[in-house]
């Protein structure tokens, strides 16, 4: 059995995101979506913290990521680890992602166009995803790749006011290449999901990974 299985579920008890999301995520634990959404309330800190100082972000940045880690150990506590809760901390990850990178580029220190191009990489992972979701009733859970994107995405926030703009560019160029590489696998596996007739085959067959 493959290892990274274990992070994809089938969801046959589960409506799917197009006619049962809303109504699932009211059936979240309060404590689960409170504490997810609620890291939400760490995104103005983050960026008060970049402008005040990279020590000051660095320690606000490790919060975030604690807090994120600790959602899903909650999730599966509570036994409440369903598609509806996985997308809704996506759309919280990239939420916050997006509200500190936008803040980073107006501050001139990352260019829009690179911005622009993960938020294209971005928009193709999410359709991916999507069309697994709507279609088989999977989600996915972040697995390795999917994390050291974001810790990568993160340690170049700090250090961008402490280098050079061409440093800072060729960093973010290659962290933009490894997001790619994240987005080929992804289409493998949803893409290897979808053509596997049975949905537990696929589960069990499947690499998974959140974009």
């Amino acid at each position: 059995m493959n290892p990274r299985a274990t992070t994809l579920a089938p969801q046959t008890d589960v409506p799917s995101l197009r006619f049962g999301f809303y109504r699932e995520v009211s059936q979240i634990p309060f404590v689960l979506l409170a504490w997810t959404l609620g890291r939400l309330g760490l995104v103005p800190v983050v960026i008060g913290a970049f402008v005040i100082s990279p020590p000051l972000t660095a320690v606000a940045l490790m919060v975030f990521v604690a807090a994120d880690l600790y959602d899903g150990v909650l999730a599966r506590d509570l036994d409440a680890d369903g598609p509806s809760r996985r997308v809704l901390d996506s759309l919280v990850d990239r939420i916050a992602i997006w509200s500190v990178l936008v803040a980073v580029s107006l501050a001139g220190y990352l260019p829009p166009l690179l911005l622009g191009l993960l938020v294209i990489r971005d928009l193709y992972c999410a359709l991916w995803c999507y069309r697994m979701l709507s279609t088989r009733n999977i989600a996915i859970r972040a697995d390795w790749l999917y994390r050291t994107l974001n810790l990568m995405l993160a340690g170049w926030v700090v250090i961008a006011p402490l280098i050079g703009s061409t440093s800072r560019s060729v960093a973010f160029i290659a962290i933009l290449a490894f997001s790619v590489l994240v987005a080929v696998d992804l289409r493998r596996c949803v893409v290897r999901v979808l053509t596997t007739p049975s949905v537990r085959d696929a589960v069990l067959g499947a690499s998974a990974l959140r974009p």
